[in-house]
């Protein structure tokens, strides 16, 4: 443990004792070891610290700032008496020094005594509703528009971060961004300033000051889209307050992965990743990232983890841990990772039983439990694992939705119920297995009771549709090839557009999945119809909505032929436009786009892809008034993603990957750039002259079938 104000520190056997008050008054404060030198060795090197990280143009003293009492040095340095009375009269002086102090810290942090110094997220409500719509003047990574405590500008400055994670030994950070004597760290991140004294002696290797992990996760918890369902949010907070050997802390990696992620939502973690100063080189290029503090909470999340896996210990946080990571290799575009993290998640998650429920086991007598974890103690408790699990697949299935890669886990091999409502998970209400639905009965995904469905029962349940989709695209000749009765088309001439093959829409299957897109996006409750309800933006609905039409293009993409009778041409290019409203509607507010979530990226892309593909199909086809109708649209797209990409670096990735498009398009010319302003006019203009989509097909001479 730091050692009080006043004592020696566990330095050499020979060390010189001093008498009290005898060190430098600097020290003193620091709760630092002094040689009472003048200036102190202490005084020395933190003054070389700071000006070997001055900031350019800062005035720092030539000499160290070392003061000393007066008394002392007049006095002669004797060995004090260690009578049982003199130590009590010690003892009891040092009381009523740490009464003092506690009460002068209280009246500083009093709301009364200092209101400007309160923080802002202590105001913050824990309802949902109450994070749903962030105005943009109020929008994280500012340092102005943040809030942040008043000490943490100073903090921030080059001459107290560290970001080269240099060693300090044997010295550690106390609570005000100083070095203690008496433990050993590695310093990965900028400290923040905190009320505490003094931190945990065996706080863990690598992890942040407790005061920047409780900034972070108050950022996790307000901007993440999935945060308050990955984690229960009230008893998560509050288990931050435990000391970190405590079973119910939370463990390393997930803390980790929690800095990592939260660092493009606020400064305190220092320079965040400008996706525009890495060059691009495809879609599926890895990135070489800075060594930024979210990169290097990443690694440490990614190594600690495997040790507790190692060990079988915390799995389901390491599930968790394993979800923390895909969003984050999800967010900077960093494929391989995202892939090896997203089936390593779903993987632990089976032996945890996480993918399935009672009475749902396999007939196999030698397995007599198909968890190795033990159940849980609460609702919430096994909320949080089919949450976790969720999540982890919904990653799995949206990634996988734009590769041509298979799944990580098979539809077959899940027999888990649909989330519960938030307002249930928050107050833990058990909801009887008996009332709820089952993933594995296709018709849930069409009836959504409203007492246990909410906005995010709908999200997982537009995964499941993607889920179909994909399996559909990357099974089908191998079904068909086994003569599978339900992949086989009808051979009817009429149906037969690519020569003499038969058309694979009018197959069984591919037949069922279109009628189950159709039939979902009329099936929303009436509560759940609309996405800026009340001025609020729900975002999982949004990105529900944006999946239902992403699913629909997916499924006729493949089979859409602009220059033949192709009804599959109408329905992408209705999915797109539908999806281009959805981006109007959403520019329309004063949301952060860049909150949305990552799959919100990819479906804007994939709208962005169809009106460059017709685009070219109506150049091909001189059809002048419908080249500038497509073209204003395609560059909204572009617009959008490059207003994400502010925040998100795989929106940027995707934007780029727009403008190869624009550029093959232009003959190779430069992409045009215009202002916001220019553009809004050219789509508004464009949209009140806006053909339908049988007016396009019909100056192509396309006729779609019914």
């Amino acid at each position: 443990m730091p050692k009080a104000p006043g004592s020696v520190g566990s330095g050499t056997g020979g060390a010189t004792v001093l008498k009290r008050n005898q060190a430098c008054h600097q020290c003193r404060r620091r709760k630092l070891k002094c040689d009472a030198r003048r200036p102190c060795s202490t005084c020395v090197r933190s003054h070389k610290h700071a000006r070997d990280h001055a900031q350019p143009g800062a005035n720092l003293p030539e000499r160290p700032e070392c003061t000393f009492d007066e008394v002392a040095t007049t006095e002669t340095p004797s060995t004090p008496s260690d009578s049982p009375k003199n130590r009590f009269e010690r003892l009891e002086t040092r009381i009523k020094e740490l009464e003092a102090l506690l009460s002068q810290k209280e009246q500083a942090t009093s709301p009364d005594a200092n209101p400007s110094s309160s923080s802002t997220l202590s105001s913050i409500q824990n309802s949902p509703a109450s994070i749903q719509s962030v105005p943009s003047n109020s929008r994280p990574g500012s340092a102005s528009t943040m809030n942040f405590p008043s000490d943490l500008e100073s903090l921030l400055s080059p001459s107290n971060l560290d970001m080269n994670a240099q060693t300090v030994n044997p010295y550690f950070w106390n609570g005000n961004s100083h070095l203690i004597e008496g433990a050993s760290a590695r310093i990965d991140a900028p400290l923040l300033s905190s009320g505490m004294d003094v931190i945990w002696s065996h706080w863990p290797v690598n992890l942040p000051h407790p005061e920047l992990i409780r900034h972070l996760v108050d950022m996790f918890f307000l901007f993440h889209p999935h945060a308050s369902r990955l984690f229960h949010r009230a008893n998560f907070i509050a288990s931050l307050s435990y000391p970190p050997d405590h079973p119910d802390f939370p463990v390393a990696p997930v803390l980790h992965a929690i800095c990592a992620v939260s660092a493009i939502y606020t400064a305190a973690g220092g320079p965040r990743t400008n996706a525009a100063d890495f060059p691009y080189e495809g879609q599926f290029a890895q990135p070489d990232l800075p060594d930024t503090f979210a990169e290097q909470q990443a690694s440490h999340a990614k190594e600690t983890v495997e040790k507790y896996l190692n060990k079988g210990q915390h799995l389901v946080q390491c599930v968790q841990t394993y979800v923390l990571l895909t969003w984050y290799y999800w967010c900077h575009s960093k494929w391989v990772e995202l892939f090896t993290c997203s089936g390593q998640s779903l993987r632990v998650a089976i032996p945890l039983g996480l993918n399935i429920c009672p009475p749902f086991r396999s007939l196999l007598g030698s397995s007599p439990t198909m968890s190795i974890i033990s159940p849980p103690r609460t609702p919430i408790e096994d909320e949080i694992r089919r949450n976790t699990f969720w999540l982890a697949y919904a990653v799995d299935r949206q990634h996988g939705s734009g590769t041509g890669w298979a799944l990580s886990l098979d539809d077959d091999d899940i027999a888990q119920v649909f989330p519960v409502t938030m307002e249930q998970f928050e107050l833990g209400i058990p909801v009887n297995y008996n009332v709820r639905q089952w993933c594995h009965v296709r018709e849930a995904v069409l009836f959504h009771p409203p007492d246990i469905t909410d906005s995010f029962t709908l999200y997982i349940k537009s995964t499941m549709l993607l889920s179909f989709i994909k399996n559909f695209n990357h099974r089908y000749r191998i079904k068909s090839n086994l003569g599978d009765a339900r992949f086989l088309p009808a051979r009817n001439f009429a149906t037969q557009v690519y020569g003499d093959q038969p058309d694979i829409r009018s197959s069984p299957a591919f037949l069922e999945l279109d009628q189950l897109l159709m039939s979902f996006r009329s099936s929303f409750p009436s509560n759940l119809k609309d996405p800026f309800r009340n001025g609020q933006v729900d975002t999982h609905l949004y990105t529900t909505f944006l999946t239902a039409h992403v699913a629909m293009i997916l499924l006729h993409e493949p089979h859409a032929n602009l220059e033949r009778n192709c009804a599959s041409a109408a329905k992408i290019l209705e999915s797109a436009r539908a999806i281009l409203e959805l981006i109007y509607a959403m520019w329309s507010t004063n949301y952060d786009i860049g909150l949305l979530d990552y799959f919100c990226s990819f479906c804007w892309y994939l709208a962005g892809q169809c009106f460059g593909r017709f685009l070219r199909a109506a150049k091909e086809a001189a059809c002048v008034q419908q080249i500038d109708t497509l073209r204003a649209e395609l560059d909204f797209v572009r617009m959008a993603l490059s207003k994400m990409a502010e925040r998100v670096p795989l929106s940027y990735r995707y934007q780029r990957m727009l403008d190869a498009v624009h550029l093959s398009l232009a003959g190779g010319r430069p992409v045009s750039t215009v202002s916001d302003q220019q553009l809004l006019a050219n789509v508004s203009q464009a949209s009140a002259n806006h053909p339908d989509v049988a007016y396009f097909l019909k100056i192509n001479n396309i006729n779609p079938q019914p």
